[in-house]
């Protein structure tokens, strides 16, 4: 799989040649068939099985050429999300525009639609576009579908024409786009979606990536996903399946051979209309968080040391801050002894705690979820709503053999650095920093060469 930077480079750079072309009044390739592939050919170009005839007679016919000449992606979902006058709508990667002055104009004046880009010339060509068509309720916007620059719970509803596919974080796509949806608001996306395995070589090709194919998600993936953010009730609407022959499109400058993986692909991409919805708060996070409240839940698989030395230094150092909690996922029948002898040292009395089942937190919102023993990020759960995860991961004092001094030792030395980190997150500037950049503070601390510089 592509690094992140060096992917953003290239499709940065195949669309804003794309843009280009279609800036100077160049056009695109007469050989496209043979020179693009997915999201990088023309939607008049009948030739490209996935990027053709997606928009009906009469649909675009008020927009300019411009923008439907810019248009490469695999859907139509303004036709499929149903937006409704008033509404406020996001588009993903939103290209040269069409997308966005078609939602535009379904929302109407009382309503607004916004388009997101990386590409300074496509947001170049989307802007003139926004001119040519005459329509005022548009802002189209700078930024990476990772990081949306727009505040929490501002859009009822998210579209996106083959582009999720073309990030390397897929995860954080999703986390974002539900951050920024309302409560109750709509993901109503296109892209391409494989059904069942595909071979390692199709995903390891970067012009394929860049093409909607390698970067595509399985489905089952691609709910998970959805489901893991906060997400509820996610569907798979086919729109175009693909069969082998089109493969050919696509592998032709792959350097693969093209008989071989058209036949081990033959039905497995499928262009589809993707729908989730972000649940009400009142379904997602419980009870409302007190105003300056941040709520941390501490991880660990036996919840009987490390986990319940965090509960309780935080619960202390941050008493009226912070809400905590912590649990395990096989937890144990009591708090670890040594535990609860040592958090004695630091004038706090956990006598008596008993250690808790994440399904005794799972439903309670959480701002923070945080794993603390070494192995707990393979085995933890899914949230619902969206919390930040971070991991803090250190060996298991329980583990150490010798005598009682060098086992007290251990629980010792587990407590410092817990006190350390604990220390760190009191000491962030929680009301001063943007959700992202707060987000990825506290996952800081956690990391053993820049912990101390959170």
């Amino acid at each position: 799989m592509p690094e992140s930077p060096e992917l953003t480079n290239v499709v940065r750079d195949r669309y804003g040649r794309a843009a280009q072309r279609v800036l100077s009044g160049e056009g695109l390739p007469a050989d496209c068939c043979s020179q693009t592939s997915c999201c990088s050919g023309s939607a008049a170009a009948s030739c490209d099985p996935i990027t053709s005839n997606l928009y009906v007679n009469g649909e675009s016919n008020e927009l300019p050429e411009a923008a439907m000449l810019a248009s490469l992606g695999c859907g139509n979902p303004t036709a499929l999300a149903e937006l409704a006058p008033g509404e406020v709508v996001l588009d993903l990667g939103s290209g040269g525009g069409i997308d966005v002055l078609l939602s535009a104009r379904r929302v109407g004046p009382a309503g607004k639609a916004y388009g997101l880009d990386m590409t300074d010339e496509m947001l170049e060509l989307a802007r003139r576009n926004q001119r040519d068509a005459g329509v005022t309720n548009v802002e189209f916007l700078k930024g990476h579908i990772e990081a949306i620059p727009l505040p929490d719970n501002s859009v009822d509803v998210i579209i996106s024409n083959c582009v999720i596919n073309l990030s390397a974080d897929k995860r954080t796509v999703l986390a974002e786009a539900f951050r920024v949806l309302k409560p109750g608001g709509r993901f109503a996306v296109s892209d391409v979606v494989v059904r069942g395995s595909v071979p390692q070589a199709v995903r390891e090709s970067m012009e394929l990536w860049v093409g909607c194919i390698a970067g595509a998600l399985e489905e089952s993936e691609f709910e998970r996903l959805l489901l893991d953010v906060g997400f509820e009730n996610p569907t798979f609407e086919p729109t175009r399946f693909y069969a082998s022959a089109d493969a050919t499109a696509f592998l032709s400058q792959s350097g693969l051979d093209i008989e071989a993986v058209a036949h081990e692909i033959d039905g497995k991409f499928m262009s589809a209309f993707v729908r989730a919805k972000k649940p009400s708060f009142a379904s997602t996070r419980g009870a409302a968080i007190v105003p300056g409240e941040l709520s941390v839940l501490f991880l660990c698989t036996g919840n009987s040391a490390r986990s319940q030395i965090a509960e309780a230094l935080l619960a202390t150092r941050g008493k009226d801050r912070f809400r905590v909690g912590s649990a395990g996922v096989h937890p144990a029948t009591r708090v670890n002894p040594y535990a609860v002898e040592i958090l004695r040292e630091y004038g706090i009395d956990w006598t008596g705690r008993v250690p808790k089942t994440i399904d005794e937190v799972i439903d309670q919102p959480w701002d923070f979820v945080i794993t603390v023993c070494d192995r707990a990020k393979e085995s933890c759960p899914i949230f619902p709503g969206h919390p930040a995860l971070a991991h803090w991961g250190m060996p298991d004092p329980a583990e150490v053999e010798g005598d009682e001094h060098t086992k007290r030792t251990a629980f010792r030395n587990t407590a410092i650095t817990l006190a350390r980190r604990i220390d760190l997150l009191l000491a962030l500037p929680f009301e001063s920093l943007e959700r992202r950049a707060r987000d990825e503070r506290v996952r800081r601390i956690g990391d053993a060469h820049g912990g101390d510089k959170a």
